[in-house]
């Protein structure tokens, strides 16, 4: 039994017989129908001919019939004819509606639809806009905050080959030639150069601080001086620069990069290396660093091709912001004297290398990362070296340091 808007209760069945379709209803009559293709189906209502055709496996299709082809497309809330809008159906809570009002229905529903469709459309851009807009206002402000950097490795660049320009001229003012020099020689040059030279004072003057440091404390520093030779290379020195001080070839800067380049010639990687800590830790014997030996020291580690290379093992536990670089790792003993004995403070910020290690449970890799870590303003940061925790600090604090 069917029950419709307009043809009321009808009575219908169905039957199969010979590759025939027999369907008898109430309201409508006979129909024998047979499938001729696949989706073709040809009938006989009422000694009415039918075509009935539907071809097509999405939600639109083409439709085939005697009066013609025409193409719907199925939705949720039934079917729209495009091409024949009065053969579109809709089905509303089980009642099915077809004609001019189904229509209707369905251009409100696909109008509908289509605005909520666009709206979605509509976010999503609007939400990618704004995650492009934010990644690159990030990559912008990253940019931003790391120009300090790049402009200082061009002015470094620029400085640098300045300095290489004059190499080639100053090396052939040396007499006797700078090739010749031995290994003590090349160091005294240098100690003199960046202790002296680099704190404004003259290559005497800095030879004579630093005997005197060395006969005041002889076992507080691992590097062996020689008086005798300290003095005479401070007098070539000297010299040299009194003689062509007109000609801006023998400055602070190209001395030391002339010595950093022979130095590195004739040491290996980690003598090299040893080298210059133990320079550095003579600086900070004698004063505090001035932005001269600052300079200086960026300068012999670019000539002795010397960058830092972090401890893979501790990479993720502080940051390198000392602008000094060092590859190799030296083998240097801690130095015997404790704060504890002397009841002298470390500051963490000016203290040399060896000094570092003189506090408990601070190696030589452990040294170099407080060096890393400078500017220090709160003890709590040496937590970010690897291997130091709240026990291992308060023994440091013990020791007695300062920052």
């Amino acid at each position: 039994m069917r029950v419709s808007r307009t043809g009321g209760v009808a009575l219908r069945t169905q039957a199969k017989a010979a590759g025939l379709t027999i369907t008898a209803n109430s309201q409508h009559g006979l129909r024998v129908s047979s499938r001729v293709a696949k989706n073709t189906q040809v009938a006989l209502q009422n000694g009415r001919p039918v075509l009935r055709g539907r071809y097509g496996s999405g939600a639109t299709r083409l439709n085939l019939s005697k009066s013609g082809v025409s193409v719907s497309t199925r939705n949720p809330l039934g079917t729209f004819n495009w091409s024949k809008p009065n053969r579109s159906s809709v089905k509303i809570a089980g009642v099915q509606l077809r004609g001019k009002k189904a229509a209707n229905i369905q251009l409100i529903y696909m109008l509908l639809l289509g605005i909520a469709q666009g709206l979605q459309v509509f976010w999503q851009m609007l939400t990618l806009l704004l995650r492009v807009t934010v990644r690159l206002c990030t990559e912008l402000l990253r940019w931003i905050a790391n120009l300090p950097d790049l402009f200082g490795n061009l002015r470094q660049d620029f400085r640098n080959a300045r300095i290489s320009s004059k190499l080639s001229r100053s090396k052939q003012l040396f007499t006797p030639s700078i090739d010749n020099w031995s290994a003590p020689e090349l160091l005294n040059a240098s100690l003199l150069t960046l202790c002296g030279w680099g704190s404004g004072l003259t290559a005497h003057e800095a030879a004579i601080r630093i005997t005197q440091q060395q006969q005041h404390n002889p076992a507080a520093h691992q590097l062996t001086i020689t008086t005798a030779g300290l003095s005479q290379i401070a007098q070539r020195l000297e010299q040299l620069r009194s003689e062509h001080a007109a000609t801006n070839t023998i400055t602070p800067q190209v001395i030391t990069a002339l010595l950093a380049q022979q130095q590195a010639q004739l040491l290996g990687a980690e003598d090299t290396v040893e080298l210059f800590l133990h320079i550095d830790d003579w600086i900070l014997t004698l004063g505090e660093r001035t932005e001269l030996q600052e300079q200086l020291l960026q300068i012999f580690a670019d000539f002795a091709q010397l960058r830092f290379q972090t401890d893979p093992v501790h990479a993720e536990n502080f940051a390198v912001t000392e602008p000094l670089d060092i590859t190799a790792q030296p083998s240097t003993q801690s130095v015997s004297v404790t704060p504890s004995a002397t009841g002298d403070l470390i500051n963490l910020n000016t203290a040399s290398h060896a000094q570092l290690q003189t506090l408990p449970h601070i190696g030589h890799d452990r040294a170099l990362a407080i060096m890393t870590l400078r500017p220090i303003s709160d003890l709590s940061q040496l937590t970010k070296i690897h291997g130091i925790g709240p026990a291992r600090l308060a023994d440091i604090k013990r020791a007695g340091v300062d920052i």
